[in-house]
């Protein structure tokens, strides 16, 4: 075993340990204000309304996430990661000394301008020049943002009890800025692996800009049908994500305390998800790590919404509920390497990024609608989708090798 093997193994071994600890300390200090932002943004002057504009504002600016892909693919995904993490250190400055609502909104457009380096933490993983599981990698990276949203509640509660929101945002801005370091010293990737063909049509000149713009699209054509699969996928299972507390506590009657103690166990659900995602690989195909993933999906719909009235039922919800986020992980991996283009990588992957993105923030609307009507109604859209989503799936593998074996024969 040469040693410039060796050395790439222990490089990317210590990138991922940065990597995993950028977004642990990021995560600690996103969940620690997260349940308490759009108090603060009340109390600070909003209406309803309003409230509600500055929430969705992350969502809706995820179509920032083609700027970080295309910014990949050209300069390199570590310094699209150092600025998504960078920009979003004097948010919670801006936060801390707020005495309108019109700048938690200003700290809010600072924060969601990290969705520049959405694509570009996925791109730095799995395009890494080394050899080995990189799925593996980047499950060990995702899994930092369940673990760090387990404690940070709890942890930002008491402090914003105990000391007051400045502190609480002062504590938030040391752990971005902590986590920021941490991608600083990442090691720098190239911006793709490209062959002679491609990285001479990328640089050279001649080229007018709309043959480059032409072969974007037509590598973007190729990746649709899987990008829109995928998309509604995630989307449909996040219908209900924003009214399953709300569920437990006026459907359900579930006391305050025991939703805190299932949201916890979501996010432990989530990052067991996520791990066993990224293990799945070396055994199972991913499309059927996918279809075992969408059953659990709907069997916590099941436990949620028919499941008894106790908290081991709401326990057990939560927590097969969290391979929701682990799937929306795990489609985003499934994507980026059956992406070709190594020219373009970035900026499929940023797309697909955006267009689900502002798709999970609209599914809110109709699930409001339908929990208006009657409250277990978003789920059962969530789980109804799910099973359509899995047959279609099936359907069309059956399809596809179907038409090879004639082909062949």
């Amino acid at each position: 075993m040469s040693r410039d093997f060796m050395d790439n193994v222990k490089r990317f071994r210590k990138d991922m340990v940065l990597l995993f600890s950028a977004e642990l300390l990021w995560a600690l200090g996103l969940a620690m204000y997260k349940s308490f932002f759009p108090i603060h943004v009340k109390k600070l002057g909003a209406n309803d309304i309003i409230v509600g504009i500055i929430m969705s504002i992350p969502s809706l600016m995820g179509v920032l996430a083609v700027v970080g892909g295309i910014w990949s693919d050209f300069a390199g995904s570590k310094n699209a990661i150092v600025f998504g993490w960078a920009i979003t250190v004097p948010a919670p400055l801006i936060w801390m000394f707020a005495n309108s609502w019109h700048w938690m909104l200003i700290g809010q457009i600072f924060y969601a301008l990290t969705w520049v380096c959405a694509p570009a933490i996925a791109l730095y993983i799995l395009d890494y020049d080394t050899t080995g599981n990189k799925m593996a990698g980047y499950t060990f990276v995702f899994s930092a943002g369940p673990i760090g949203s387990i404690i940070a509640p709890a942890i930002g509660g008491k402090v914003l009890a105990s000391f007051g929101k400045e502190t609480l945002y002062f504590t938030v801005f040391l752990l971005y800025l902590i986590s920021t370091m941490c991608t600083l010293l990442l090691s720098k990737q190239p911006a793709g692996r490209k062959n002679e063909i491609n990285v001479e049509n990328h640089y050279n000149t001649d080229i007018p800009i709309s043959s480059k713009l032409r072969n974007s699209m037509d590598s973007l054509k190729q990746m649709s049908d899987m990008i829109i699969l995928l998309t509604i996928l995630v989307s449909a299972q996040n219908i209900g994500e924003s009214f399953i507390t709300l569920y437990a506590e006026e459907a359900r009657n579930f006391s305050i305390e025991s939703i805190g103690i299932a949201s916890t166990a979501l996010y432990i659900g989530s990052t067991l998800f996520t791990f066993l995602f990224g293990k799945s690989e070396e055994k199972v195909k991913p499309h059927i790590a996918l279809i075992v993933g969408n059953l659990i999906f709907v069997t916590s719909v099941f436990f949620a919404t028919q499941g008894s009235r106790t908290i081991l039922s709401l326990v057990s919800a939560f927590f097969l509920r969290g391979i929701g986020r682990s799937i929306l992980l795990f489609s985003q991996a499934i994507l980026a390497k059956n992406i070709t283009d190594g020219n373009n990588k970035g900026f499929i992957l940023s797309v697909y990024i955006a267009i689900r993105n502002v798709a999970i923030g609209l599914v809110t609307y109709p699930g409001a609608f339908l929990y208006h009507i009657n409250p277990a109604y978003p789920f059962y859209a969530e789980a109804l989708i799910t099973i359509a989503w899995i047959i279609i799936v099936c359907i069309r593998r059956h399809k596809s090798q179907a038409s090879r074996y004639m082909v062949s024969s």
